[in-house]
């Protein structure tokens, strides 16, 4: 099964904590591309694989996909993505786990010093948001803005991760 796993697609990232900026003056900076997403994690079936249904893009311009992710290493995860219709994401949201609510965030995607910022700024929170960046290897070092206030590195760390913030909406600092 390892030799599989090696020919699967990954998903290589890091994650961190940061301070939620402004979506307007970060759609502002050039080239940022800006998404308004919504996420909802499904039950987990037999295969062992977590998996959600997005719905993603601006004024009613919709695309649908249905991913399932698994952990095989720190930063790193099989992703496999698959393009849905309406229909298909519709009748997958019948499949919605129940633990867990869904996901309204601002994705702003910024072109920076050879890498893809990718800060996501949810709708539940007024303090923090997350920044990911996906790397071509977890050793990659990674240029992180100035202008960003960065808090933590939380690659992850288990309250991060999109799974658990849809089950508390909340970010691990503002639950305590």
């Amino acid at each position: 099964m390892s030799e599989k796993k090696d020919l699967l697609p990954k998903e290589i990232e890091r994650k961190y904590l940061i301070q939620k900026p402004d979506a307007e003056v970060l759609k502002k900076i050039s080239g940022c591309d800006a998404t308004e997403i919504i996420q909802t994690y499904l039950i987990q079936n037999e295969s062992g694989f977590g998996r959600r249904v997005r719905k993603r893009g601006n004024a009613g311009n919709w695309e649908y996909t249905y991913t399932q992710k698994h952990k095989i290493g720190f930063g790193e995860r099989i992703e496999l993505e698959d393009e849905i219709s309406e229909q298909t994401y519709l009748e997958l949201l019948k499949e919605a786990e129940p633990a867990c609510h869904s996901i309204h965030k601002i994705r702003c995607c910024i072109p920076y010093e050879g890498q893809l910022l990718e800060i996501d700024i949810y709708e539940f929170s007024d303090k923090y948001a997350t920044l990911e960046i996906e790397l071509p290897s977890i050793d990659t070092p990674v240029i992180l803005p100035e202008w960003l206030n960065i808090l933590e590195d939380v690659t992850d760390k288990r309250g991060y991760s999109n799974f658990a913030l849809s089950q508390n909406l909340a970010f691990p600092e503002e639950m305590r």
